[in-house]
């Protein structure tokens, strides 16, 4: 009988042991406002694909690629669905200016790889250039600041 007694207790702390480790983590919503949709790979989550044109030849940019004045980008966007966009370029000291979607008060829908349909050129000066992506699930005015339901996405290229 005692013999029974301790194999029960042992099961049952055991059992609360398994409930306390095996609670699931869940986020606070104000430390991790955007979650993206769930159970999607990384491997196509929201972002940018930039190739850089010099002399005639167009090469996909890489870790270790260095830019210089008179390069021209191409911008392919990255994702797992339709997102709405909007793309800023910061060339050297200069300001970041808007480069897609030029001109318009709202961003646009895009699908995965699709190229967007601007080719900047950087001018001289500067160390590096800095491309940033705000990616929302509906659209927004362009040139507001990012908010909680806006996944930003920032580059930064080294330029001689």
């Amino acid at each position: 009988m005692k013999r029974a007694l301790i194999f029960t207790g042992i099961g049952a702390l055991l059992i609360g042991l398994a409930f306390l480790v095996g609670r699931p983590h869940v986020p606070d919503p104000a430390s991790e406002p955007y979650v993206g949709k769930r159970g999607a790979s990384r491997a196509k989550a929201a972002g940018l694909e930039l190739h850089f044109s010099r002399a005639g030849i167009e090469q996909a940019l890489g870790p270790a690629t260095v830019l210089r004045a008179g390069d021209s980008l191409r911008i392919v966007v990255r994702g797992e669905r339709a997102r709405y966009v909007e793309v800023r370029l910061r060339d050297g000291g200069a300001d970041p200016t808007t480069v897609f979607p030029a001109g318009a008060a709202e961003t646009a829908l895009v699908q995965p790889r699709e190229t967007l349909p601007v080719r900047p050129t950087l001018g001289a000066g500067g160390a590096k250039v800095i491309v940033t992506a705000l990616f929302t699930d509906h659209a927004r005015p362009v040139g507001v600041p990012a908010d909680d339901d806006t996944e930003v996405v920032t580059l930064a290229i080294a330029k001689e």
